[in-house]
């Protein structure tokens, strides 16, 4: 049993969170529960599991005023899921592909990007000023995808001890979250759709964003001058963007640490993806061992935009408000529901290119 000077929700929570190995609360200097079972009776005053006989996981201890063995559990699950997210990256940088924004619902998200005036033209003396030629805009539409289940806890994994059913859950939800995220990324590059506005492929050669050589620091020199060269909409001036990263298969990455890595003369990339190759994305969800891509930073020219809905990046954990009915009352089992709602589209085409390498 958890004994301290005063038995405070804090501490029966620090206690849970030491437990499914939150960090944070392992350091609280509050010892762990030692299993799930004692966690459980603490936290309800039910040491003989007699609850669980009528799905009676809801009793409340007076130890913990208002709250529950149910959302307390949740919460511990929740911190530690967000930390497994946090340190899971199965593709280092990929965050630096896209930009993200908050969408507040599921219908449609509508995208409106403006073009650019030309050049002001020179006045006259006494002479009058001519109307300027206005821009035009362009429409991008997603929608939201929601991804998600459930984790089952009943009353056999309780009385039983089987901590390592409930613990897992965390680490493995914020795996399963980020590769979800990092394939629906990933996907636009490997199959990309049509852009919105003209209805052409993503890459394609209108958009002159895609080619046919293998990585070499001669491409890049020559990918970084096309970048370079592409222009407003409308306008047609030069943006003037440059080539900050590359994505590719873990096969190719040995080339491209030897072209960041070279200090030779005739090679204009010596450092040029960061010291320690930050900005050389490894993507192993890359299956082509010969495709590569490249491009600027987000901040830029925003390629990809990526919508989570009410601006949560990470996976969300919920329980129902009254466990006293449904699954826990007719099969003895609590349900935590896990749910990730995000979607995207390409929203432009000039900051990015495709090396499509027969």
């Amino acid at each position: 049993m958890i004994r301290t000077q005063r038995d405070t929700r804090d501490k029966v929570q620090l206690a849970m969170d030491g437990l499914m190995g939150v960090r944070e609360a392992r350091s609280s200097g509050i010892r762990p529960f030692r299993g799930i079972r004692e966690a459980y009776s603490f936290c309800t005053e039910d040491s003989d599991l007699r609850l669980l006989d009528s799905g009676g996981l809801y009793r409340t201890s007076q130890a913990i005023a208002t709250t529950d063995f149910p959302n307390i559990l949740l919460n511990s699950l929740t911190k530690k899921m967000l930390q497994d997210y946090a340190e899971y990256q199965i593709i280092p940088g990929l965050e630096k592909l896209y930009v993200t924004t908050t969408a507040g619902d599921y219908k449609p998200q509508d995208r409106v990007r403006l073009g650019y005036l030309q050049d002001l033209p020179t006045v006259a003396e006494a002479g009058p000023y001519t109307e300027l030629t206005k821009p035009t805009d362009e429409k991008v539409t997603y929608s939201l995808v929601k991804k998600g289940g459930l984790l089952t806890i009943s009353e056999e994994t309780i009385r039983n001890d089987d901590l390592g059913k409930i613990a897992q859950f965390p680490q493995r939800m914020a795996r399963a979250a980020r590769h979800s995220l990092a394939t629906f990324v990933t996907n636009f590059y490997i199959t990309p759709p049509n852009y919105d506005p003209d209805g052409l492929a993503w890459f394609h050669a209108t958009h002159n964003n895609t080619g046919v050589t293998a990585l070499s620091s001669a491409e890049l020199d020559a990918r970084a001058i096309i970048l370079a060269k592409q222009s407003e909409k409308d306008s047609a001036n030069r943006l003037g963007l440059t080539l900050d990263w590359i994505m590719i298969p873990i096969d190719l990455r040995p080339a491209a640490m030897q072209i960041n890595r070279n200090m030779l003369a005739t090679n204009n990339w010596y450092a040029r993806f960061g010291p320690n190759e930050e900005n050389v994305i490894v993507n192993p969800l890359l299956t082509d061992t010969n495709d590569w891509y490249g491009g600027c930073f987000s901040s830029s020219a925003p390629s990809l935009e990526i919508g989570f809905l009410d601006g949560y990046q990470t996976p969300q954990l919920f329980i129902s408000q009254d466990q006293r009915f449904g699954a826990q009352f007719t099969n003895d089992q609590l349900q935590i529901k896990a749910k990730f709602v995000f979607g995207g589209k390409p929203i432009d085409f000039r900051g990015v290119f495709k090396e499509v390498v027969p």
